[in-house]
């Protein structure tokens, strides 16, 4: 059962969290979404309406990075504004210790990660995906697009289901289009079509054969079409933007695609460095809990200001030593789950650290 002193400090706890929210979001999101989507408008005469909802389509990939700031800066001006008005002498007075104190901080932090992994998991994928569909598909109906050798893989749970390839794809319709179809691992059907468009929210296959495998791969029959409805997931939108981006899909799927990809022979470390970051950037909120409360015991962090501004330098310090982490592991001097993982072990250490000075 949370005590009464736990529901204190994670009250005090919440409205810092969510001026930090409302704060990093203001920024980060100026900086990071907005004035790309302003400059689009204005030079490049993308309707307001699609600049809005794209706006709203990349908050979410915004987002996973704020929740730990606002975390950092939580924990920094809460335990500045205890120690100010001598709450933490009070407490330690008591007999409570700051390490029991560090309790419902912690614990918020965690709650804080699991929340940060679900949005990762959940709100981020889809959200980016439906940018990049919004953001192609504007182009298309603007002016036609011209692509050459279109390839696509597609995966069902785990395993290689369809490949998808065209020699030339233009606005809607393709030319010279294979699909390979997959069971269980082993070729069962090919589709050879001169051209297909995509109409009606289907794609009609125009002078084509269908051939057939047998369990052995050996040819069973072929069936020749003049138009024929074939059932792909796939819309020119995805087609054009062609493989997934990490942030466009969740843990699983990015392990499968993965996995896809060592099949193929090629090189996977960034994608499993993005794999690693997937887990990692959501517990950077426990590891800022550790970091900020010890750091808030200075009373004249009480300011927002001060705390804002002490939360900035962290996070620009944080993610200076996440890109030189990175930079290591795309190199393969370490390897991609320390590349992920070494800003959060370096900045727990640091906080453990000050956390053990101020517990003396």
């Amino acid at each position: 059962m949370i005590k009464i002193l736990d529901r204190y400090i994670i009250k005090e706890l919440m409205d810092p969290f969510i001026f930090g929210v409302a704060a990093f979001t203001l920024i980060l999101s100026a900086s990071m979404v907005l004035f790309e989507l302003v400059r689009a408008v204005i030079l490049m005469g993308m309707p307001f309406h699609i600049a809005a909802q794209l706006f709203l389509f990349k908050l979410p990939s915004v987002m996973v990075y704020i929740f730990p700031m606002a975390m950092l800066l939580a924990a920094i001006l809460s335990f500045a504004r205890l120690s100010s008005d001598k709450e933490i002498t009070a407490f330690r007075a008591g007999g409570v210790s700051l390490y029991r104190l560090m309790v419902p901080v912690l614990l918020t932090g965690l709650m804080i990660s699991f929340l940060t992994l679900a949005f990762y998991e959940i709100v981020v994928p889809e959200a980016s995906r439906a940018s990049a569909a919004l953001l192609v598909q504007t182009k298309i109906d603007r002016s036609p697009r011209i692509q050459d050798n279109v390839f696509m893989p597609e995966l069902e749970k785990g395993s290689l289901k369809r490949i998808f390839y065209a020699r030339k794809m233009k606005g809607n319709v393709m030319e010279g289009v294979i699909i390979q179809e997959f069971n269980d691992g082993q070729l069962s059907q090919l589709i050879n079509a001169k051209s297909a468009e995509w109409k009606e929210d289907k794609w009609i296959f125009r002078n084509g054969v269908t051939y057939l495998l047998s369990d052995n791969g050996e040819y069973k029959h072929l069936i020749k079409f003049d138009e024929q409805y074939i059932t792909i997931k796939f819309t020119p939108a995805d087609l054009y933007m062609g493989d997934k981006k990490p942030e466009e899909m969740n843990f699983s799927s990015l392990r499968s695609f993965i996995d896809l990809k060592k099949k193929m022979g090629a090189n996977v470390t960034d994608l499993q460095i993005q794999l690693n970051l997937k887990m990692s950037i959501p517990f950077a909120c426990f590891v800022f809990a550790l970091l900020g409360a010890p750091l808030g015991l200075n009373p004249t962090r009480r300011s927002s200001s001060i705390g804002l501004g002490l939360s900035v330098i962290i996070i620009f310090v944080y993610y200076v030593l996440m890109f030189f982490a990175m930079a290591a592991g795309e190199m393969e001097i370490i390897s991609p789950f320390l590349a992920a993982w070494t800003p959060n072990v370096v900045t727990a250490g640091i906080g453990g650290w000050i956390l053990y000075k101020a517990g003396q």
